[in-house]
């Protein structure tokens, strides 16, 4: 498990399910994205507690007509 995701894990105080992903690795959108609000195009940020984040940076691997089946690959992972 990548261990900025292992950490994000343990912070989360809202019960996310964070995807156990590796930088470059494939996934589609609805991993990250509840497909509320606009569709994230570069980044999508998850709210951990009330003043921290994990932002998945991505770019799109494959765009389908459904947003949140879109495959992306996450080029980082970081905690803001």
């Amino acid at each position: 498990m990548n261990s900025i995701v292992e950490k994000a894990i343990e912070m989360d105080q809202f019960n996310n399910n964070l995807p156990d992903i590796e930088q470059g690795g494939e996934i589609t959108l609805s991993e990250i994205w509840d497909g509320t609000g606009d569709v994230p195009q570069e980044s999508w940020s998850i709210q951990l507690t009330d003043s921290d984040w994990i932002n998945y940076v991505f770019d799109v691997v494959e765009k389908k007509d459904d947003p949140l089946e879109t495959v992306i690959r996450i080029t980082e992972i970081e905690l803001i």
